[in-house]
């Protein structure tokens, strides 16, 4: 096959078999993903998209497969009935009529359709474009509402749980297998410090918090946008499980309200811009069509707080343990990433009450 990227013999004729791709497919690099493999093919005038399972991070692919499979077939029926507006990433069958391709490798493969003439960002220069964001998770968080709980499983257990990734920094500190820990002291008490937002979110937990199937990644590239930045497809479906909207709205709150990307080095512009927040809160509370609780909306800016120092912990963990989560590009990636996101943390904490005033209805 004429290969854009160097793919190997064994996995271009598995995937060749598996879907019947011709000899002249051409494979290339789609996005910018830091945990599977995404690559775009082009076979005989026709683009999909096909994903390779990082199986170090996603330990039951079959899992993660048939909770895809669960989602977009639910989704894609709303759609036929008028009763969800996106497009739907469904996957594409094997010629076995398998939803994925276990190769000879054990390497698990899915393929989807491509979306057409449609961008990403990796920040949001235009409150239009937070705004949008937010009705789109929201949209997809409402339309799953109805799907039955048990058809879903919990890919990662306790993924954004932020007591069980403290618990983790801890551990990863106290170890601290790389000699990594002296040269992070700065962000390592700002991590101990995180400490203090565990009381309420038990508090939360305690006072019935409700727990949905949630997408669990809501980064503004996990969202596509049309030619005329509107938002038109929810991708990258791996940790749709069960959660809370509050980890939705707190991943969507971090990767939108400052104006550099998440390993930004300058933490000079590293801030919570208003405008995008009131935009963000607006699309949201308009996208969950009146299924969000007076506990959850009264808590937005908690969540963006709870959630942006949850992945600050992450990075920081996986700085400290080796890089071995995360891809990095640079010795220090995982501790610059780590720093940008504390640098938002303060940044929210100290403009808490000012932000939760323009949730549309809070208290």
């Amino acid at each position: 096959m004429n290969d854009g990227i160097d793919l190997d013999s064994q996995t271009r004729t598995g995937l060749a078999e598996a879907w019947g791709l011709g000899p002249h497919s051409r494979f290339s690099t789609l996005g910018n993903g830091l945990i599977n493999r995404t690559l775009l093919v082009e076979d005989g005038g026709r683009q999909r998209v096909l994903q390779c399972l990082n199986t170090r991070v996603f330990r039951d692919p079959a899992m993660v497969i048939r909770n895809c499979h669960a989602v977009t077939a639910h989704l894609g029926r709303k759609r036929a009935a008028g009763r969800y507006d996106y497009a739907v990433l469904e996957l594409v069958p094997t010629l076995a009529g398998e939803p994925a391709a276990r190769l000879a490798d054990g390497a698990w493969w899915r393929m989807y359709d491509h979306v057409p003439d449609t961008r990403t960002f990796d920040t949001a220069d235009d409150p239009a474009i937070t705004r949008e964001a937010g009705r789109g998770f929201a949209s997809f968080a409402a339309a799953l509402a109805d799907l039955e709980p048990g058809a879903v499983g919990e890919v990662i257990p306790h993924f954004h749980d932020p007591v069980t990734r403290f618990a983790s920094f801890r551990a990863a500190l106290d170890a601290d297998r790389m000699g990594r820990g002296a040269g992070a002291r700065a962000e390592c008490d700002a991590a101990l410090a995180f400490e203090e937002l565990l009381a309420h979110w038990r508090r939360l937990r305690g006072a019935g918090l409700p727990w949905r199937i949630t997408h669990n990644d809501c980064k503004l590239n996990n969202l596509l946008f049309d030619r005329d930045n509107r938002a038109i497809c929810v991708v990258d479906l791996d940790t749709v499980m069960p959660g809370t909207l509050l980890f939705d709205f707190g991943d969507m709150a971090r990767t939108m309200l400052s104006p550099v990307p998440e390993d930004s080095t300058e933490l000079a512009r590293v801030e919570v811009r208003h405008g995008h927040f009131a935009a963000l809160a607006r699309g949201y509370v308009e996208g969950c069509e009146g299924q969000l609780t007076p506990l959850e909306r009264d808590n937005l800016v908690f969540a963006a707080r709870l959630v942006t120092g949850v992945i600050g912990l992450r990075f920081l963990t996986d700085y400290l343990d080796g890089d071995r989560y995360f891809r990095v590009t640079r010795p220090a990636h995982n501790l610059e990433r780590a720093r940008n996101q504390f640098a938002l943390l303060a940044s929210l904490a100290r403009q808490a009450d000012a932000l939760q005033a323009m949730v549309p209805g809070s208290a």
